[in-house]
Order: structure tokens, then sequence, then C-alpha cells
């Protein structure tokens, strides 16, 4: 009854703004407030051990490429994915002490990651040890994972190849392609949506921009083409020239030689003529 009293009381203090009110009441709701905040952070704490399961993104996938994982790709709409859920948590707390980390991804949300992975049917769980990766086949349970792992049984599968592996190149072009798709049905959905486009425009769009993208693309491949593979015409141009300079320095070499012979003769011509005149002048002498 005194304490009922005493907070009507500091009821009607508050109301007139008396500051010692104001401080006892402060007194009095803080606890109260931590108590809150230290149960809502247990709880969130809690809720993450229980699970244990890691979300991959397109941001920290490559932490999947050090230690051992599993990894399942699933998406909200998929029946199959919400059916192994349950299984796969499971599987998570039992993972923990074998040192296993186990990671989850949206294909929703990181396509590039489905590309990367080259996920083609939901759900797929991948097993992945020190970056070689291997696709689980078996029964989808927990005890079935925990097995697969304990008994190494990852090692009778055959890893995925080198260029199938998701630090590939080729890989990583595939990541960009999801990506790109995932990008134009956004902007699909945009220009229908949010800009009330008829669908046929947004059709005629893409193409219209496809198009222009390829002649652009075709038009810096043929000049690339034509800088590092001249075409053939260029190429007899280009021997007929180089046959032409030496032919010409032949003849240019000939005309000399004549001129050089028609000197000589006309050398040995005038001293033969000389030598004649003299004779004949002796000849007369006599």
């Amino acid at each position: 009854m005194a304490q009922l009293k005493t907070k009507r009381s500091c009821k009607l203090l508050c109301q007139t703004n008396s500051p010692s009110c104001k401080l006892s009441c402060s007194h009095l709701f803080q606890p109260l407030l931590s108590i809150i905040l230290v149960s809502s952070i247990a709880s969130s704490a809690v809720a993450e051990t229980e699970t244990g399961v890691l979300t991959i993104t397109d941001a920290n996938w490559t932490v999947t490429m050090d230690g051992e994982w599993m990894i399942k790709f699933v998406a909200p709409w998929c029946p199959a994915c919400a059916q192994l859920k349950e299984q796969w948590e499971r599987f998570s707390s039992l993972a923990a002490a074998m040192g296993v980390s186990v990671g989850e991804v949206d294909v929703t949300e990181q396509p590039g990651l489905s590309g990367r992975f080259l996920v083609t049917t939901l759900p797929t769980i991948f097993h992945v040890k020190e970056g070689s990766v291997r696709r689980y086949v078996s029964v989808r349970e927990a005890e079935e994972f925990h097995t697969y792992v304990s008994n190494r049984r990852w090692e009778e599968v055959e890893p995925l190849p080198s260029w199938k592996s998701p630090t590939s190149p080729l890989m990583s072009c595939m990541a960009g392609l999801f990506r790109l798709s995932l990008w134009i049905r956004w902007t699909h959905g945009y220009l229908t949506g949010d800009l009330g486009m008829p669908v046929w425009g947004s059709y005629l769009s893409f193409a219209m921009a496809t198009l222009v993208t390829g002649l652009l693309m075709g038009l810096v491949l043929v000049l690339v083409a034509d800088c590092l593979c001249p075409s053939r015409q260029k190429r007899k141009e280009e021997r007929a020239g180089e046959r032409m300079i030496p032919q010409n320095k032949a003849h240019t070499h000939t005309q000399r030689q004549c001129v050089i012979s028609a000197l000589q003769l006309v050398f040995v011509s005038s001293r033969s003529v000389c030598e004649y005149g003299g004779e004949e002048a002796s000849v007369g002498g006599r």
C-alpha cells in the first residue's frame, strides 16, 4: 500500500516537473532497462549458437576455401529447401564438435555464387576441403551429413576439375553473367512496375540495347582483328611491295653495268683509234 502511494505521489510530482522525482524515476527504471537489454542480447546469442549456420555472400565466400565446409544452396520458394532446413540446423550443431563450418547461400540474393559454383538444381550441397570442392549426392539427413564428414566419405568422390573450381577465371565469368541476369530481371521489374511501361516496351528496350551493344562490340572486334591479322589483299600488297624493292635495285644495278660497259667500250675504241693513227703517221714518216 505504501509502494502504491509512493508511485502515485511520484507520478503527481512528475506532472509538476519536479527534478527530484525525475531523478528517482530514472533510478527506478534504469535497472529494468538494463535487464531487458541483457536479455535481448542473450536471446540473440543463443539463437546464433543454436543454428550455427553462416550466411555466405559474394563478399565473404572466399573464407570457404580455407578449412572444411559444408555449404547448402537454397531458395525461399523451394519446398525441398524448406524441408531440409531442420536437418541442416541439426547438422550444424553436430559439425561444431568436428571443427567443420556450415554455410548457406540464398541464390535469389546471391546469383553470382550460384554461377560461380554452377548450381543448376536446388537444394545443392557442396563439401569443401582446403579449396577442393566436391558435390554431396547422398541422403539429406543430419546423421548422414555427420557420417559423410566424420568417416571421410568425401574422399571417394572426385573433386571438381580446376576449370570448374569457384576460383577459376571461367567460373568468375559465369558469376558475372549470373549477376547480369539478376540486374536484367530487376531492371525489367522496375520498368514494368515502377515506371508503368508495358511488357513489350521493356522487351523492346532490351532488344535495342542488345543490338547497339552487339554492333559496338562487333566494330571493336573487327578493328582488333584487322590490326592483329590483316586481310589477304593487304598481305598480297605488302608482299608485292617487298618483291618490287629488290627488282628495282637489280634494275638499277643492270643500268649501271650497262653505262660502265659503254664507257669502257668508248675508251677502248678511242684508244684503238689513237694507236692506229700513230701507226699511220709513223708509216708516212718512213
